[in-house]
């Protein structure tokens, strides 16, 4: 079992996100801690992750982000992460049964107890996915300027009580498990067959944004 994370310094939402300090640690750092004793690679485009590594995390093996990586998400806009997850594989993963758990350390609140668990889905299943179950009246829209909403899970004709409501799952992104003959079958992180591993909060948190990360203090 050999986990794949990337870190980051560059970040949109929340300048140098995986930077920042969550209680007395910097958010990366949280994940790295919970996985001590297992198998971590870490792509990235920052020096001083690698070096942290090699002093104070002898669990992972850090190596530098591939620049032409860099130069499809900088100037095309595009996520290199499906290519970046196939480099790990070939460099790293000599075994095709070999289970990958692509995770990231914006999600400072999973623990590895919950990742065996989900590991466990893979005896019936090609691949699992983390999500967060929510049950409220929710709505898909259409269009650009004159933006229609169309109701999902719910009659807006009835008054229905929200317990009764069917739940709708969102992929988190917390974790995507699979082997590595899975992704080179399918090109993708998801397969065939997959099980949706509801996460409970806290470990549900992801921080995307600054809410996500004044939550997180609050947690912390």
């Amino acid at each position: 079992m050999k986990f794949f994370i990337i870190v980051k310094k560059k970040s949109q939402r929340i300048k140098k996100k995986n930077f920042v300090k969550l209680g007395k640690k910097q958010l990366w750092k949280h994940l790295i801690l919970e996985l001590r004793g297992q198998k971590v690679f870490i792509d990235t485009d920052s020096k001083k992750v690698i070096l942290d590594c090699k002093k104070n995390f002898p669990w992972v093996t850090a190596y530098p982000r591939k620049k032409k990586f860099i130069k499809l998400e900088e100037k095309q806009k595009k996520s290199p992460t499906l290519l970046m997850v196939n480099n790990f594989l070939d460099n790293f993963v000599k075994d095709n049964n070999e289970i990958v758990i692509c995770t990231h350390v914006t999600s400072p609140f999973l623990k590895m107890k919950t990742i065996k668990q989900a590991v466990r889905k893979l005896k019936k299943h090609d691949s699992v996915t983390s999500v967060t179950k929510h049950q409220e009246f929710s709505w898909i829209t259409k269009g650009k300027k004159n933006i229609k909403f169309f109701p999902i899970n719910f009659n807006p004709k009835v008054v229905t009580k929200t317990q009764n409501l069917k739940p709708i799952y969102m992929s988190n992104g917390s974790f995507f498990i699979f082997r590595k003959k899975t992704f080179k079958k399918h090109n993708n992180r998801i397969g065939s067959n997959p099980y949706y591993y509801e996460l409970k909060f806290p470990e549900s948190v992801e921080i995307d944004n600054k809410e996500d990360l004044n939550l997180a203090r609050k947690i912390i």
